[in-house]
């Protein structure tokens, strides 16, 4: 068994016995207090738990296309995701990781309780008295649970964020990394994490160039769990309807809660993966991408 001594009164663990015993699971709610031991938690389970799933919230879409969404070229699909996420703020980033066994990080505290955890980081960069958003998705996450005063006042500078992300262990920086990434529907997430990667730069101009640092930060084992549906007859629609499909129900929180969709997003990969390629899990490194912009 692997043990990841964290401090000395809980360790972070990646034993299948104790995963599988946990009583629950949480989501670790992150923010400016505690965002230096969360990472730390993190840089710890990383070597043992090498599959990342990625969930982002913001304020939704401010920039639309004058043409039917079906019609545009990639290029022109690109540069609407980029005019977004340029007029846009972060709101949530939620962070799963797992084996290829399914287990998640644990923790096991003093009175020997065992209980698995996901990620969820909240930022103060969006100003809802400043920043452009879309009205009926921020009321979304309002209904949801976020709360932009609290984030406003205890949130995540995202460039401090950017930062620990960069020595997680997480990305590769052009060099071999076991990390496998799992999106759903990933463009935007990606856009935003290349965002603040790059010091809120402006994205690239072209597809090219910006699949190019997905590539450089992320890997090339990133996997589109709404790419591969298009290779699953009656998988269909949004990440709820897939998971309904394939009999995975929500585990904890709510829908526009990043962890709880990033832990979503792993769940229903897994049962797909499970099912149509195990390779895709055990052998990741063999599968290259399957990430799809067309379908953004």
């Amino acid at each position: 068994m692997a043990v990841a001594v964290v401090n000395n009164n809980d360790m972070l663990i990646s034993s299948s016995a104790a995963s599988a015993s946990a009583s629950r699971v949480e989501v670790r709610s992150v923010w400016a207090h505690n965002l230096d031991e969360e990472f730390a938690l993190i840089r710890s389970a990383v070597p043992f738990h090498p599959f990342v799933a990625l969930d982002t919230e913001y304020p939704g879409v401010v920039v639309a296309s004058k043409n039917p969404y079906c019609t545009l070229t990639l290029p022109q699909r690109y540069e609407l995701i980029r005019a977004n996420v340029e007029a846009l703020r972060i709101v949530q980033v939620g962070l799963t990781l797992s084996d290829a066994a399914g287990n998640l990080p644990c923790v096991i505290y003093s009175d020997g309780t065992c209980v698995s955890y996901v990620w969820e980081f909240n930022f103060r960069d969006f100003d809802i008295s400043r920043d452009r958003y879309a009205p009926s998705s921020v009321e979304l996450l309002k209904a949801n649970g976020i709360d932009f005063q609290k984030n406003q006042i205890w949130g995540i500078d995202s460039c401090r964020f950017a930062h620990h992300l960069a020595t997680s262990g997480l990305l590769s920086f052009g060099h071999f990394s076991p990390v496998s990434w799992v999106i759903f529907q990933g463009a935007y997430d990606f856009a935003f994490l290349v965002k603040m990667l790059t010091c809120d730069c402006q994205l690239p101009k072209t597809v090219r160039e910006f699949l190019h640092l997905v590539h450089f930060f992320f890997g090339k084992r990133v996997f589109d769990v709404k790419h591969l549906c298009k290779h699953c007859p009656g998988l269909y629609g949004g990440l709820e309807r897939v998971a309904s499909t394939v009999g995975v129900e929500r585990a904890v929180g709510s829908r526009h809660q990043s962890g709880s969709d990033s832990l979503l997003t792993w769940q229903v990969f897994y049962q797909i993966a499970s099912r149509v390629n195990p390779q895709l899990i055990h052998r990741p490194e063999h599968m290259g991408t399957l990430f799809d912009l067309q379908l953004q």
